[in-house]
Parts: C-alpha cells; structure tokens; sequence
C-alpha cells in the first residue's frame, strides 16, 4: 500500500437522515443526490441502511433502495450497510440480491448486521412468524454465504437450490460483516467475507487495531473497511450540528446483550415497548472534523499498520448542506493524493 491515508479507498455510508418536519420523499431525494455526487467524485461504493419505526431515518428496505440507486447511478458500487439478518430467511436475502445484480452487474455488494435495526415493538412485528427458536445469527450468516458460494455438499438438499444467477454468468455480490468487535473480525475471516469495522458506534482504537490484526491475521486476502464518522466543519454553526449527533446512549441487558441509541428520545421509545431491565451507559463516539486536511490527519492514525483497505464516511448530522460539503471536500483531499502518487 502507497502511505498516506487517502491511498486507501474511500466510500460512504448514508442512514437517509430526517428532521422533525421534513417527509420520507425528502430523505429518498437527498440520498439519491448524494450517491450521484459521489459517483462523480470517484468514491468507492455507497451504503445505505436498515432502520426500523424510527423518525430521524427512512431507510426501512435497502434492498429496494439499493435497486433505485443503482437505477440513478452509472459505474459506482451500491450495497446495504446492512441487511438485519436476524428477521429475514438467508437464501431470500441472497435471492434478493442474485437479482438485483443483474441490474447492475458487477456493481451489487451486500453487508449483513447483527442489530435489529429498530425497538421491540418493530422487531416483534417482523418476525412475528418464527415460532421455534430462533437460529443464531452466526448460523444464519453461515446459510447465507453458502447460498451465495453455492458451497453445500451434494448430499445436502439445499445443494439443488438455484437462485437467478445461474452458470456464474454475471458477478455475484460481494458479502461484508458489519461489527464492532474482535470475534466479528474473527468470524468474517473464518467465513472469508469483507469486515466492516463499525468505528462511529465503538470508537476504541485499542480493539480496532485487534480486530484488524485478527482478521488480517486469519484472512490475509481479506477485504477491510473502517466505517467511521466525519464531517467537514468551518465555523462554530457546523460544529454545533455535529455536538448534536456526538453522543450515543448504550442500552446493558441484564443478558448481556447491548443496543446502541443514538438521542434520548429514542431511549424514552424504547422503553415504551419494553419491560426489560436496562442500564444506560452515554458514550461520545468520535466524529472527525475541522478541514477535509485536518481530517484526513487525524484519521491517518487508525492507519498505522496499513491493513485498512478502505475508509466509509458516516455523517451524522442532518443538514443536507453539511453533508454535500463533507462528501465534495474530502473526495477534493482524495483526488488530490491519488494525482500526486500517480494513482488512477
């Protein structure tokens, strides 16, 4: 790798945020001049995410968002940052998936979360139809990449399963795990997909480093993405915006389990559809700012082995403006590196 942090790929993630009185079709329109712009800019890929019943985001199907961007873009890479496996059956998810790759040959990527992506009330609903025990989601992440690879055993009935993609006539998608931990590093690699590290959600460069190593450790080949949160700020308005969406709410089960808020308004939410017992643990996750040149040092330093194959910008903040400008100037920074190391 050519050092310098830009000589790795960038990309975006887009959560198709909302304020209070803005409409869905406003979001729709925003990511879609998003994903153009970043085409044009030379950006790798761009993401969209699964939320559920939650009134700052709109993006309820990547699916069909993936599908309708790809429709309005040229050449740029579109995928799900990510699909909730936890609701969905493995082999429709990859049904979905082999299909919309024809539209778009060779331009479909899909990243699978583990979060449900909503509150209780939304997660009832969707899968108000499993009624045995749930299969585990290493289970169902397993099922799905073999659906994808064709890799069952002749012996094994799914193994005469074909989806739209038949003969390898067109490029299947490429499959990420999204994650935020060592063991996440550790299965992707054993189950050789992309990792997405989810750096705006646990912002601990000590773990980020262990993951990496881990994953580059078991999967050499394998294809690494920090997603992180960045915003180009110039003045004291851009920075008050970001103060906003700096602060995220961890919800600590008496299981174990954790979910990650991003307002306490979503926490009053949740506790309108849950009786569980919960602990709140407010974190300040780590948003890059100031110059396209300042950030672009700073994140320099989740870098240092080089093992970062590539860099997606989460904004999280709502200002449309606020966002088109992060995305201009740190694509400017980008193209700027790339010309003077003779990269294309």
């Amino acid at each position: 790798m050519i050092g310098g942090l830009f000589m790795t790929a960038i990309s975006i993630l887009d959560q198709s945020p909302i304020d209070d009185n803005e409409s869905v079709n406003t979001g729709l329109s925003r990511t879609v001049e998003l994903a153009q712009v970043a085409e044009k800019l030379n950006y790798t890929r761009y993401f969209v995410a699964e939320h559920h019943n939650i009134n700052e985001v709109v993006g309820t199907s990547p699916e069909i968002l993936v599908t309708h961007l790809l429709n309005q873009t040229n050449h740029i890479r579109v995928g799900s940052g990510g699909v909730m496996l936890q609701h969905y059956s493995p082999f429709k998810v990859i049904e979905q998936f082999h299909f919309i790759s024809h539209i778009a040959p060779g331009r479909v990527d899909l990243g699978i979360g583990k979060a449900p992506g909503g509150f209780p009330l939304a997660t009832q609903a969707l899968q108000e139809d499993i009624k045995d025990i749930p299969t585990s989601f290493n289970d169902k992440f397993h099922r799905l990449n073999q659906f994808n690879n064709e890799t069952f055993s002749e012996v094994d009935a799914y193994s005469n399963l074909k989806t739209t993609i038949r003969n390898e006539e067109i490029q299947k998608p490429q499959v990420f795990l999204l994650g935020g931990s060592e063991r996440s590093a550790c299965f992707a690699a054993d189950e050789k997909v992309g990792f997405i590290y989810a750096y705006f959600l646990n912002s601990d460069q000590a773990l980020l480093h262990k993951a990496i190593s881990t994953y580059k450790a078991h999967y050499p080949e394998g294809k690494i993405i920090v997603a992180l949160a960045a915003v180009v700020s110039e003045n004291d308005e851009d920075s008050a915006l970001i103060e906003e969406g700096r602060t995220n709410y961890v919800l600590h089960f008496n299981d174990g389990r954790k979910l990650t808020l991003s307002s306490k308004h979503q926490i009053e939410d949740f506790k309108k559809q849950s009786s569980e017992h919960f602990e709140i643990e407010a974190q300040q996750i780590e948003v890059f700012n100031g110059t396209a040149e300042s950030i672009q040092q700073q994140i320099q330093e989740l870098n240092i082995d080089n093992h970062v194959d590539e860099f997606m910008f989460h904004m999280p903040v709502k200002n449309h403006a606020l966002r088109l400008k992060t995305l201009e100037q740190l694509a400017q920074i980008y193209n700027k590196e790339n010309l003077k190391e003779g990269v294309k």
